[in-house]
């Protein structure tokens, strides 16, 4: 074999080997990284994902023709675009009060198969004006007692907020004008992703305040969360197996403090179960209680993990129009 010969099959086998390596390291990235939307997101106390595909697979999730409000009847009119039939992915980056007085605000990254130009026409004429950043037109559009930053990222990525701010929204397009993986994203999320399943379809990574005293009145989401999980970071998620998994971990600061969660946790779960059998109808739906009887709590050193299987069924009635 000549020399020019040898020369040739090195070459052949590095280039070989380089495209292995990129493929090895695409395939790492796109299982242990974040998805994009996630990625842009400025800092905030917590991130929630979704991705809305499967659960159009799975269910009739915007299938069904439904009655919308004006507002939401001139939007589908003018731009073509229906969230809940054309949005793909989104990612929400919560921005907690600082003080009892004010709101929580958002910052959002939403994929979905839109027209970019009917959207850009339908946001320049909802605006009260407009901001340029890094080429990006920033459309700011007045809702309530606040203006709304709306850009369009690209010919499927918008991104909104309405913090007040242009920060957040600059941020979103410094990272988007970045490579693909070149940001971890928010803090909370480089930290915490990793103990997402791969498979989940939608996640929760946020801070919660310290709770509350639990009782069974007066429940809604947000405190319901902080009296269960307060004081902690919570890191839930929801995956589909024929049934959709839901698992929600509390991190918290020692092994002390996560027994002590999940004794409460599990002695709060036992009240519940008590009263629903005393106030339950004669003929159940099989499918709640299924879902009853699969919440479980179980500690892992300094976290506290809930898990709860639901049926495909009872997810299905959830979306079926009354």
């Amino acid at each position: 074999m000549s020399r020019t010969q040898r020369k040739r099959i090195f070459a052949i086998v590095v280039t070989v080997l380089a495209i292995a390596g990129l493929l090895t390291a695409a395939v790492f990235l796109r299982k242990y990284a974040a998805p994009e939307p996630a990625r842009l997101l400025p800092e905030c106390d917590g991130i929630l994902y979704a991705n809305l595909k499967p659960l159009r697979t799975f269910t009739n999730f915007g299938q069904k023709p439904t009655a919308w409000a004006p507002e939401y009847q001139t939007f589908v009119n003018q731009t073509g675009f229906q969230f809940e039939r054309d949005l793909d992915e989104v990612a929400f980056a919560i921005h907690a009060p600082r003080d009892s007085h004010n709101e929580t605000r958002y910052s959002e990254v939403m994929v979905g198969r839109f027209n970019s130009t009917k959207v850009a026409d339908f946001l320049a004429h909802m605006a009260k004006s407009r901001e340029s950043y890094r080429a990006h037109e920033i459309f700011l559009i007045p809702y309530e007692d606040r203006i709304v930053r709306v850009t369009v990222l690209s010919l499927d990525m918008v991104a909104v907020s309405n913090t007040g701010d242009a920060a957040q929204i600059n941020h979103i397009i410094d990272e988007y004008r970045r490579s693909a993986f070149a940001s971890s994203g928010p803090r909370l999320l480089g930290k915490y992703y990793r103990h997402i399943p791969f498979t989940s379809l939608a996640w929760l990574i946020t801070e919660v305040a310290p709770p509350e005293a639990i009782s069974l009145g007066g429940i809604s989401p947000l405190p319901f969360i902080r009296q269960l999980f307060g004081g902690g970071v919570v890191v839930g998620s929801a995956r589909y197996n024929g049934n959709v998994l839901l698992r929600a971990e509390d991190f918290l600061k020692d092994e002390a403090s996560a027994k002590d969660r999940a004794e409460q946790l599990q002695n709060f779960l036992t009240l519940y179960r008590t009263s629903e059998s005393q106030t339950r109808p004669d003929h159940p739906d099989p499918d709640m209680e299924s879902t009853l009887n699969s919440l479980k709590v179980e500690q892992k050193g300094e976290r506290v993990q809930v898990n709860a299987s639901i049926p495909k069924g009872l997810i299905e009635k959830m979306f079926e129009t009354p």
